[in-house]
């Protein structure tokens, strides 16, 4: 295995973008969107990467406006 000696090593600060609301929990986007309600963190953990996942595909435009809970609706449950 190789190790990395720091000369091309990047920082990747990921900031928390889940956050909760008495019992319910959200998830901000890059534009400041909070989406939500969740009923717990997993489930808006999974959202979260739905999103991110529909935004990079391009099927999501990054100005959108978006109510609570509509990522919801991409759910693949």
């Amino acid at each position: 295995m190789k190790r990395n000696d720091g000369k091309n090593a990047r920082l990747f600060v990921r900031s928390n973008r889940m956050f909760r609301i008495d019992d319910s929990w959200f998830f901000k986007t890059r534009e400041g969107d909070s989406v939500g309600p969740f009923e717990d963190e997993l489930e808006a953990s999974t959202q979260l990467e739905v999103y991110i996942r529909l935004v990079n595909a391009g099927l999501l435009p990054v100005s959108e406006e978006l109510s609570p809970g509509r990522v919801a609706a991409y759910s693949t449950r």
